[in-house]
């Protein structure tokens, strides 16, 4: 087994939270799974967007913050979030954006795949990727009446660090067990050998792009799976052993992290594969209210009355 398995979550910065969930739910066809709180800062949304469970591998969630101030995308950041779809399925994704009024990109070819660029209300990129509808495990599928099955978000694919110089990245990700798989220019692809979900990443090398700007629109950190605890603390002492500083274990309720920023300036994490989303909800009504973990639910009241209500809805 290698260290870690895949991407676990990526967590990015968004503003209006009502909007978040109009676009990720019904434009994209994936499942609010968990609508919570930051547990840093509890005035502003957690909203975890994904598959039918919203587990690890299929996970995209979200800060709120209002007003919003614009980040901007750069070195030091994860500047592209990747999401798998069947193969074939990119012209539905182009006329479906087109249809919507969408922000994209044409579908294109690199380092091998079928890919759609797009962007949502507050300027994040993302893109959809075809792959082998073979590679995926549907256990956890997620359809809407407009997204179907032979089109639907399957997992992550991947996502991009964007980096001065790899050197500053690359031995991470070789302690997480990832092993380079090919390049394209200045695009390199790391794939976990015996991982098949949310297996690659993807680090683009430029030493003449300027520092990203951590703000709306922009993605926070990326977690990485885990199995365990014992797993976690023997990943926390390689990374201690680089000379990096990672935290301590902090109980998210859903999992458990650990977070330290690599040398690249990309805010890392660490996290367990469970308990997950159905430990304080059942799996068939998850996301439709606040959820708070133990240690925030006394005081309910008061994080509610600083929160504007969202829910899930349909288009106009």
């Amino acid at each position: 087994m290698t260290p870690t398995l895949g991407i676990h979550h990526i967590t990015a910065i968004g503003s209006d939270p009502q909007r978040l969930v109009d676009f990720y739910t019904q434009i994209l066809g994936l499942r609010l799974a968990k609508k919570t709180v930051n547990q840093d800062d509890v005035s502003a949304y957690h909203l975890f967007f994904g598959d039918r469970e919203g587990g690890p591998g299929m996970d995209l969630t979200f800060f709120t913050f209002m007003p919003p101030t614009p980040g901007s995308r750069g070195n030091g950041l994860v500047t592209n979030i990747s999401l798998a779809v069947p193969a074939g399925s990119l012209p539905f994704w182009k006329e479906r954006f087109d249809k919507l009024g969408v922000k994209h990109e044409g579908i294109s070819a690199q380092l091998g795949w079928q890919r759609l660029v797009f962007y949502d209300y507050d300027d994040q990129r993302l893109e959809l990727v075809e792959v082998d509808p073979a590679n995926f495990d549907d256990k956890d599928l997620w359809t809407t009446p407009e997204v179907g099955a032979e089109y639907a978000i399957r997992q992550f694919h991947s996502a991009l660090l964007s980096v001065h110089d790899k050197a500053l990245v690359e031995p991470v990700l070789f302690a997480f067990g990832y092993a380079v798989e090919s390049s394209e220019g200045n695009l390199t692809r790391y794939h976990l050998p015996g991982v098949q979900r949310a297996e690659f990443i993807e680090l683009e090398e430029d030493p003449s792009k300027p520092a990203g700007f951590n703000a709306s629109g922009t993605v926070h950190h990326i977690a990485f799976s885990v199995v365990d605890e014992a797993a976690q603390q023997a990943v926390r002492q390689s990374i201690a052993g680089m000379g990096l500083y990672p935290t301590k274990m902090i109980d998210r309720f859903y999992f458990k992290s650990i977070y330290f920023r690599t040398p690249a300036g990309i805010l890392f994490e660490l996290a367990t594969m469970g308990p997950g989303f159905t430990a304080d909800e059942p799996l068939e009504t998850l996301g439709e209210k606040l959820s708070l973990p133990p240690f925030l639910e006394p005081h309910r009241e008061q994080i509610e009355a600083g929160l504007t209500p969202v829910t899930v809805r349909p288009l106009p």
